[in-house]
């Protein structure tokens, strides 16, 4: 049970700044605590026998202000940090702050502090956040995140302050630069052992002498204190880090895994990142766009991903995979570390409207891009038009007109796009999957939609005109899909050994169901083997009934299973592919695939229909089936064989290989347009936005707290063996992981290499 203490107002504290060297350090460190802390406080500067005057003009100076908080003391001799940071707790009767006078402390930083260290009665001892503080370290873990001379660090304090809940999660060590020690503590056990000479090492000492005698160590996750990094000691940290590990390690031999397996779980990092949500906030504070995708991935998740990528840094994005009444928001990071989840999931007793709304809030969002509402289609539809905040829609498919998205009707054929609703209805009740769909009821539901949305946009004059038909007075705006510039294949890509033959290879790409043309592929198969016919086929992806790679007994078809778009040329080159098919049952809105045919030099043949039909009349990059060729797969066998004419082959693969594609840049500044105009419709509110609670936003990105009883947490075996080697490669970069080889007995280094392959 936590016990919570006296009010910290009541706390008098002792600030102690053990001084050496580096003036102009030591005097930004001074003004700042002067200027930033209030309440009762004594700042306590002793001057470690510094060989360097300007201490010394400096202390002269001070000594003439009329400061009486400040107290300066001066050792005779040279007695190292330890030994000074003790002179200066013995002359204390207080709690007491060590701070390294390479630091600069933020507004509020000591009251912070303190209500950390009065939150419960068995805290011992606090640390802030800061940009160089080993595991302490903000935005990157155990990383010394630099600082720019002159750079503010108010802007992370505030983003601190209003992310937290605060936490004050426990933490195996605190570290040097500040820390806050309670009395209660130092009359318990003391003060630094002395045996750490000059520094480096005693905190972790004192702090797991602090774990054993009952207290706790946490973090103050609502603080930040800036550390510049060791001026004091530069060109002699290596030396006493190998020293002073040696003592640490003789006294504590668990200190490494203790620490270890905290790096390994790495629980701050929900709380960091919540933090950087803020600080994103404030930097741009409104060009900030949530893309709604469905689970199924596919071209509209990667056009989503595509916008995203390239409009960074101006643009500030979130990707939501919604299933339901659960959201997965993909937050891309600006640290260069993996991308991060914030999983939120809507409770029963909460509405739609305000579930998307305190999202929004809380990731400060202020554009919504729609791509698909299958994962939430009631939800989506019946808040987003009463929110505050724009949004638009993207017509990856015509799901809006039909449910089917594909306009098949019950004997699997395009209905044409019939919009009459006594027509549609009737299609609908003889397809089970649809039967139960009021179709004209479907249809206002989405007009509702569509006619609040700020913009829609469609990839191809098809898809808009088609989209207009159904929901008439509608702006659609035209903006073709792109794909990135290729870049080397895959080094250990693999492929089936095709069959030696004469004949020409025809190639369908993709992951291909019944609406792609699964199983017209089958029979045009079978009817080619037994007409004998010259062409054999190689589907590159997967079929519904074959996903894996295969290859039958004839060779008449190689089924070679997923690829990546940079190997598709090799792939096209390797399999000999003259021709792509496209034998589709229904309408394409734009069709990736067609670009990346396009772009290996392949020429293609396409249904009489859709934006496939639109796309190759523009372009004249191969061939559009006939109403009957598509209609019946024996004529569109033939035409098949036809296109394979070396004659006319030869024409059009020229003309496949300089088609011009539309450019990422074109596209991605043709929506940001959307953005802009759809931003600027918006009237500013004077009202507070609704977010979710601190402790949502930090749960949901899968906060669990670190208890130094049960270090491992709850994660799972596998996690641990993934998140060992993740703190391998961490642990490298700090002070204990640098000097390791150098002072560790083989044994302890075998036990640590044991410790982290498990």
């Amino acid at each position: 049970m936590k016990v919570r203490q006296k009010p910290s107002a009541a706390i008098g504290v002792d600030i102690i700044v053990p001084v050496y060297n580096a003036a102009a350090d030591v005097a930004q460190c001074v003004a700042s605590v002067l200027a930033k802390t209030s309440g009762d406080y004594r700042l306590i500067l002793i001057d470690d026998a510094s060989p360097s005057p300007d201490i010394g003009l400096l202390f002269e100076h001070w000594q003439q202000e009329n400061v009486p908080q400040r107290i300066l003391l001066r050792n005779e001799i040279n007695r190292g940090f330890t030994r000074t940071a003790n002179r200066g707790m013995a002359l204390s009767h207080r709690d007491v702050v060590l701070l390294n006078s390479d630091t600069i402390v933020t507004t509020g930083w000591l009251e912070a502090l303190q209500r950390c260290a009065y939150s419960e009665e068995h805290i011992g001892t606090v640390t802030p956040f800061s940009n160089n503080a080993e595991i302490c370290s903000y935005p990157r873990f155990c990383a010394d995140n630099g600082w720019p001379e002159g750079k503010d660090p108010e802007p992370i304090r505030t983003a601190l302050s209003r992310s937290a809940v605060p936490s004050y999660p426990d933490i195996p060590t605190g570290v040097g630069f500040c820390f806050y020690i309670k009395r209660a503590v130092l009359d318990s056990i003391g003060f630094f052992d002395e045996a750490f000479g000059a520094g480096y090492g005693e905190e972790n000492d004192f702090c797991l002498r602090t774990t054993k005698a009952g207290f706790r160590n946490v973090l103050c996750d609502d603080a930040f204190v800036v550390h510049l990094g060791e001026r004091s000691f530069e060109g002699k940290k290596q030396q006493l880090g190998e020293r002073n590990m040696a003592v640490l390690l003789g006294k504590h031999p668990e200190y490494l895994d203790v620490v270890g397996r905290f790096i390994a779980r790495d629980p701050l990092r929900p709380i960091r990142i919540a933090a950087q949500l803020e600080e994103d906030k404030a930097e741009i504070p409104e060009q900030a766009v949530l893309h709604i995708v469905h689970t199924h991935g596919g071209g509209t998740e990667l056009h989503a991903r595509q916008l995203i990528r390239y409009s960074l840094p101006s643009w500030r994005h979130y990707l939501v995979v919604v299933d339901n009444t659960q959201w997965r928001v993909e937050l891309a990071s600006q640290t260069g570390e993996a991308v991060s989840i914030l999983c939120v999931t809507r409770r029963d007793d909460e509405s739609w409207e305000s579930f998307i709304e305190q999202l929004c809030g809380s990731l400060g969002v202020g554009l919504i891009h729609v791509h698909n509402t299958s994962g939430c289609r009631d939800g989506i539809l019946s808040a987003l038009p009463k929110l505050p905040i724009p949004y638009g829609y993207t017509t990856h498919d015509l799901s809006f007109a039909c449910p089917t998205i594909t306009f098949l009707d019950p004997h699997e054929r395009y209905c044409g796009g019939q919009t009459t609703p006594e027509v549609c209805q009737q299609c609908l009740q003889q397809q089970p999957s649809f039967s139960y769909i009021d179709i004209a009821a479907w249809r206002e539901k989405h007009y509702t939609f569509v006619q609040k949305a700020s913009f829609i946009v469609a990839p191809s004059l098809w898809a808009g005109q088609m989209f207009e038909r159904y929901f008439p007075g509608i702006a659609v705006k035209r903006i073709e899909h792109a794909i990135p510039a290729t870049s080397a294949p895959s080094r250990h890509l693999s492929a089936l050994l095709f069959a030696g033959s004469q004949w020409p290879t025809v190639a369908v790409l993709g992951a291909v169901g019944p609406d792609k043309g699964a199983r017209r592929l089958e029979r045009l198969v079978a009817l080619a083997a037994e007409q004998n016919a010259a062409v054999r086929f190689v589907l590159i992806g997967y079929l519904d009934r074959q996903r894996g790679p295969w290859q039958s007994d004839d060779g008449r078809l190689l089924i070679h299973g997923r690829y990546t778009p940079d190997d598709l040329p090799t792939l096209m080159d390797y399999y000999g592919v003259k021709l792509v098919l496209y034998p589709s049952a229904g309408p394409e809105t734009f069709c990736y695939t067609l670009s990346e045919t396009w772009r290996a030099g392949r020429p293609a043949l396409v249904p009489p229909f859709g934006a496939l039909a639109e796309r190759m009349q523009a372009q004249g990059a191969g061939w559009v089936m006939s109403e009957e060729e598509w209609a019946d797969e024996a004529q569109m066998l033939r035409r098949i064989l036809e296109a394979l004419d070396p004659t006319g082959l030869q024409e059009k693969t020229m003309r496949a290989s300089n088609v011009s594609l539309p450019t990422m840049e074109t596209m991605v500044a043709s929506t940001m347009a959307c953005y802009v105009q759809a931003l600027a419709t918006v009237v500013p509110s004077v009202s507070e936005k609704l977010s979710f609670p601190a402790i949502r936003v930090r749960d949901a990105l899968g906060y669990t707290a670190y208890s130094s009883a049960n270090p491992g947490g709850t994660m799972e075996a596998q996690d641990q063996e993934r998140a060992g080697w993740r703190w391998a490669m961490r642990f490298r970069q700090t002070l204990a992981g640098r000097v390791l080889r150098a002072v560790l007995p083989q044994g302890v280094i075998d036990r640590l290499k044991k410790w982290v392959k498990r």
